[in-house]
């Protein structure tokens, strides 16, 4: 689990920032899930339009964007 400061910190590196919605709990016919918006410099919305992307979605998207290739753990028995 990637921590929000972390991913907060990886998007203003790579030129985006973290919007967290202010909705405290889900609202069936509302248009804010509850969760992250991930927007450029410029406010252009990449991933969560609907703040609907988790931690992990921005922090994949992010890892792709920067050319990081991250491996599973090994195996201690391995």
């Amino acid at each position: 689990m990637t921590s929000e400061a972390t991913v907060r910190r990886h998007a203003k590196r790579l030129g985006y920032y973290v919007h967290k919605s202010q909705q405290s709990k889900y609202v069936p016919h509302s248009n804010d899930r509850g969760r992250y918006m991930l927007l450029s410099i410029n406010d252009v919305i990449v991933l969560g339009e609907r703040f609907d992307a988790s931690l992990e979605d921005i922090d994949e998207f992010l890892n792709r964007k920067s050319g990081v290739v991250v491996l599973p753990p090994i195996a201690a028995d391995a």
